[in-house]
């Protein structure tokens, strides 16, 4: 036991820890915005439970799900991977609502996952991307050569009154 130097009570420093800890906690929720529940389902697989005071193992795991769903990606075996928000939160309650026979040891199993649904978002990206650049290339073979958008390299001096004399020609004999 401490003294507190300012009022003089006794002060169980496990306690102190505690409470800063909880502090910390609070603090923290909002930037899980409206999942701040589902963050705590995930932490309580861990065998954590929030009314046995372990507050440095719940402030560790909830440290680790802000940091998530703020950078948005993840490591898992040495390999990044993007996932964005609402993947996280898809994976959250995917791992949150499955039963397991005891509490967790590691993030692992969240990860595996999280794999699999941020190698989907990157096929939907890609799919989009390929599906756009087929609409820009459709569009660009069928337009006629007036109504090209001027993109084209401008021609010689020589060529231009060529092409000029010619059009000359093709008006003076429809009339």
């Amino acid at each position: 036991m401490f003294r507190c130097p300012k009022c003089g009570a006794d002060i169980d420093p496990r306690e102190a820890r505690a409470e800063s800890d909880w502090a910390e906690i609070i603090r923290l929720l909002p930037e899980f915005e409206a999942h701040g529940r589902l963050a705590f389902e995930y932490v309580e697989l861990f065998g954590v439970d929030p009314l046995r005071m372990k507050s440095a193992k719940i402030l560790r795991r909830l440290r680790e799900i802000a940091r998530l769903l703020r950078e948005e990606r993840f490591t898992y075996r040495k390999k990044a991977h993007r996932i964005s928000r609402v993947g996280i939160v898809e994976a959250l309650k995917t791992v949150c609502n499955r039963s397991f026979e005891g509490p967790l040891a590691n993030d692992n199993y969240l990860k595996q996952v999280m794999i699999s649904i941020a190698e989907g978002e990157a096929k939907k990206d890609r799919d989009r991307l390929d599906h756009e650049q087929r609409g820009r290339e459709s569009r660009g073979r069928s337009m006629r050569p007036e109504e090209d958008s001027g993109n084209e390299a401008p021609l010689p001096a020589g060529e231009i009154s060529r092409r000029a004399t010619e059009l000359v020609g093709k008006i003076g004999s429809k009339a």
